[in-house]
């Protein structure tokens, strides 16, 4: 990670204390009141709309069969296979409609 790269978490993914310096940690506001603000309910929608790419992306990923069911002998590569799929998958469309403009 680099200074200026943001994480998107869940509530309760505290891992703030461990971060590298200028990486920033996004969860979505705790309910510490009855009711969220104005700013937090537009902050909470924010992130939504960007976990909602990420876990496109994701599913992206595991629709690659490899991924299924990974024999022993191949555990030790495990992390170049999720590499090459997760890169395989920067060839198809593009997940966000702004960007696809580019691509055709």
């Amino acid at each position: 990670m680099d200074p200026g790269d943001l994480i998107l978490a869940d509530k309760g993914f505290l891992i703030s204390d461990i971060m590298p310096k200028g990486v920033y940690l996004n969860i979505p506001p705790f309910l510490s009141t009855p009711q969220f603000t104005e700013a937090q309910v537009y902050e909470t929608r924010q992130i939504a709309k960007a976990r909602i790419h990420v876990e496109r992306a994701i599913r992206r990923v595991k629709c690659y069969s490899i991924l299924d069911r990974i024999p022993q002998y191949l555990i030790p590569q495990l992390s170049k296979i999720f590499q090459l799929c997760a890169a395989l998958t920067n060839f198809q469309y593009p997940l966000i409609k702004e960007v696809e403009a580019y691509f055709i």
